[in-house]
């Protein structure tokens, strides 16, 4: 609620904004006028409110409509700040419309027209809420005109970008003007999450909607159904992207679809040229994404598509906001699983998918598999921490380019699945979009090349006897797979025989024959053969994952911190149940353990609708399988993990509480975990003496 909401629209809410303008900027050389009277609002013809210097005029228009009565308002704002220019060329104009909260629509308007403007630094256009205003204008008033200087209140129209909503407003002003606030970045940070959480939700839902949609109408039916959904949401998605971009006016939008069907004079099945269109795309094509099986339904027509898409979606932005639409749709396709789709697995919260990130310390040089990609959120994350670590430096560029086509790799068996994950990668500028519709088991010939695998690969059972895995495969590749010795039955059954022969010269032979299997016992040439059909999912990942890791990361490092990482959720039935024994000996041997942090049974609930018992585990590759573990492992259990069993939002254990949380208690356990080294050898008298609290951490 902002002081401005009360007010009076024909009597004193621009005269109220007007006092505010005078007191904080007059101070700062600007001079401020209010148009209308003291007692009534300003008529047509003129801004409501204009502020300027010798260098700059900005036109401030007010108003309380909201929702779909903001339309009519554009032009005018528009239309204004054309005017206000043809009187001062050589000036920098700028227009400010606020009101109570900014319809999207309208902000979608805003961006076309700054899309027109955007060769023209001196002219833009910001929408802003009451309550942004406020907060903003009380900042300036408060301070002297040496804080939040001109130069510094003009430079916001400078940096301007692609605002969505008034929260995103809000956080440019304050990432650029109080950047030290971190209470209101605190209030920022929560409401957006919040509000976050609720789209997602939303999206979900309408997605699930659409799709039964086309099933009702018979447009598509099974897979094709959800499939056509996935083509739309990505439609918008490059749209918004293009226009971001600077590449042109967004033409999925009701304004914009109306426009490019009359530019190609398609009243009916415009849609399917834009989709086409996008689909040659020269980037696209380099990278594969679609080929001649991906098309949109023949009786889908744009009246469908504006009246069941582009008007229910158009309120939501998905590029230049944290919304993950394909993430969404990912969801719906795992919730349609058991209607005739075949969606392995489930996709991770993004609460734990971040914290995952956060906890690999990824090195802006690592290279990042993740081998049971889904729609590539771990990639996503990934890279957006690499990138980060990057900005500012020399060769930043050329960096980023690496980051982005060099150094992200994922794999999913299922080609829908793959699909989804490289339009997700493309989205988030990965031009070159290393993603494999390849089983993650089988990636043999990436052997040794990663740095860094992040992954939550299938939580439930999953089969070792399918065709493409030969026995020697099995056997060798797979060793944490059960197997009987083929040469100890062997030797079993030439033993029986050589008992019971009565020819020596027979005997002779079989002893040979029992000699030289035990010899090859001996050397390693053991044969096996293995036993069972199945094992979760997580033992047979971490088996292969050890494969493509990288011996050595980083050689600067202590002793146990030089491998490659392995951070991947797991069924805990593998960290504690008698069946798995062999798969954790065969973590022991070839990795340390650095973490284990216990995640409540309810993480996979909203998506699954099945709770599942799940751990967190941290491993390093070790350089010799002979060396044992020196350093503790670090323990946790999370309760809460930002949402509950009904998708609401609630405390996150993980990362980003205000008071503590598992990261930083990891953190804080890292750190004395390398004090207590003596040279590159482990102290545990000196670690034991830090007194750190050892045993489970949990917020509760």
């Amino acid at each position: 609620m902002s002081k401005y909401d009360n007010l009076d629209p024909r009597t004193e809410l621009e005269q109220e904004i007007t006092k505010d303008l005078k007191r904080a900027f007059e101070k700062r050389g600007f001079e401020v006028k209010h148009n209308g009277t003291e007692s009534s609002h300003t008529t047509g013809g003129k801004s409501d409110i204009e502020m300027w210097d010798d260098n700059v005029h900005i036109n401030i228009e007010v108003t309380k409509t909201k929702k779909s009565s903001q339309d009519r308002e554009y032009q005018s704002i528009k239309d204004h700040l054309v005017q206000t220019k043809s009187k001062n060329p050589r000036k920098k104009c700028f227009m400010w419309f606020i009101s109570p909260e900014t319809y999207y629509r309208t902000f979608n308007s805003i961006k076309d027209s700054n899309f027109i403007f955007h060769n023209k630094d001196d002219m833009k256009i910001i929408a802003i809420s009451f309550s942004t205003f406020e907060i903003f204008i009380n900042k300036i008033i408060e301070t002297t005109k040496d804080f939040y200087t001109k130069d510094e209140v003009v430079s916001l129209f400078k940096y301007h970008r692609d605002f969505v909503d008034d929260e995103s407003v809000l956080r440019f002003f304050v990432q650029k003007l109080f950047p030290d606030d971190t209470e209101l970045i605190e209030e920022i940070k929560e409401v957006e999450e919040n509000k976050h959480e609720k789209v997602v939700k939303d999206l979900v839902s309408g997605f699930k909607t659409l799709e039964n949609r086309l099933r009702e109408y018979r447009i598509a039916l099974t897979t094709r159904a959800i499939m056509n959904v996935i083509y739309l949401v990505f439609i918008k998605l490059y749209e918004e992207k293009r226009q971001s971009e600077g590449r042109g006016k967004n033409r999925f939008t009701l304004e914009g679809f109306k426009e490019y069907q009359e530019a190609i004079d398609n009243q009916e099945s415009a849609v399917h040229e834009l989709f086409n269109s996008i689909k040659n795309d020269t980037e696209l094509k380099r990278c594969n994404l679609f080929s001649d099986a991906d098309y949109l339904e023949e009786r889908l027509k744009d009246d469908f598509v504006i009246e069941h898409f582009i008007e229910v979606f158009e309120q939501y932005h998905f590029y230049t906001t944290k919304i993950d639409g394909l993430g969404a749709a990912y969801e719906v396709l795992g919730q349609l699983s058991g209607k005739d789709t075949k969606a392995g697995q489930f996709f991770t919260p993004e609460n734990v998918v971040n914290f995952m990130v956060q906890l690999a310390e990824l090195h802006e040089k690592d290279v990042v598999l993740d081998p049971a990609c889904g729609p590539g959120r771990f990639l996503t994350y990934a890279m957006e921490d690499m990138i980060k670590k990057v900005e500012g430096k020399r060769n930043e560029t050329d960096l980023i380019e690496d980051i982005k086509h060099n150094q992200l790799y994922g794999a999913d068996d299922d080609p829908l699945v793959s699909k989804l994950a490289k339009m997700n990668m493309y989205i988030h500028g990965d031009g070159k979009t290393n993603i494999f519709a390849r089983d993650g088991l089988k990636l043999d010939e990436f052997d040794g090349k990663f740095d860094v695998i992040l992954t939550n690969p299938p939580l439930g059972d999953v089969s070792y006897k399918h065709p493409s895995y030969d026995e020697n495969f099995r056997t060798k590749r797979m060793s944490v797979v059960p197997k009987k010795s083929i040469t100890d039955e062997k030797i079993k059954r030439l033993s029986n025989q050589l008992e019971k022969t009565k020819d020596n010269k027979k005997a002779e032979v079989i002893q040979k024959e029992i000699t030289k299997l035990e010899a090859d016992k001996e050397n390693g040439r053991e044969e096996f053969e293995s036993t069972g059909n199945q094992m979760k999912g997580g033992a047979l990942f971490i088996n292969a994952c050890y494969y493509y890791l990288n011996e050595e990361r980083d050689s600067d490092e202590l002793p146990e911190w030089r491998g490659g990482k392995f951070i991947t959720i797991i069924d805990e039935g593998v960290l504690n149940t008698d069946d798995y024994d062999n798969v954790r000996d065969f973590i022991k041997e070839n990795f340390y353990i650095k973490a284990v942090i216990s995640l409540t049974q309810d993480t996979f609930v909203p998506v699954s609708k099945t709770p599942a018992k799940t751990s967190i585990i941290y491993l390093i590759k070790k350089e010799d399988p002979d060396a044992k573990q020196q350093e503790p492992t670090f323990y946790a259990h999370a309760s809460k993990v930002g949402k509950d069993t009904k998708g609401r939002a609630c405390d996150n254990h993980l990362i980003n509480q205000k008071k503590k949380d598992v990261l930083r208690k990891y953190f804080e356990f890292k750190e004395m975990v390398k004090k207590s080294y003596r040279g590159n050898q482990f102290d545990k008298n000196k670690f034991q003496s830090l007194n750190f609290e050892e045993g489970w951490f949990d917020e509760e």
